[in-house]
């Protein structure tokens, strides 16, 4: 079996024309050929790991979206579970079980608005207190 012989290297003039350089690992190309080979090799590499970015990316989003949030869980658990509730006891134990982590998000976003707000009023008075 006999292997493809390459083609002669091509020498390329270099400063006045006397001395002439060729480079071993270019394979027969010239400077700007073996660049554009170069170039066109890592856009395709680039292009397979940006593909491959996406895909990870978009399965990381599929199975997230698809797990329920703890507080969706909570709420249709007590939907199913409200049908069974026959004296108040069992009421005030289903609530007592289902609303916190149902309302937590609510509750977390109103001390978030709280604390903002504090902030802000502390900023404002400690301005006056400069002022002064």
């Amino acid at each position: 079996m006999a292997s493809p012989t390459p083609p002669p290297p091509s020498s390329s003039s270099m400063g006045n024309g006397n001395s002439s350089y060729t480079s071993p690992n270019t394979n027969g190309y010239t400077p700007s050929e073996w660049t554009q080979q170069s170039l066109m090799s890592d856009l395709l590499q680039q292009k397979g790991l940006l593909i491959g970015i996406g895909a990870v990316i978009l399965g990381i989003l599929f199975f997230r979206g698809r797990r329920s949030k703890p507080e969706e869980k909570a709420a249709r658990n007590l939907v199913r579970d409200w049908r069974k509730v026959e004296a108040p006891s069992d009421a005030r134990d289903l609530l007592g079980d289902n609303l916190p982590t149902i309302i937590r998000p609510v509750l977390l976003t109103a001390l978030e608005e709280i604390e903002r707000h504090v902030r802000v009023g502390f900023r404002k008075l400690e301005r006056e207190l400069n002022r002064l």
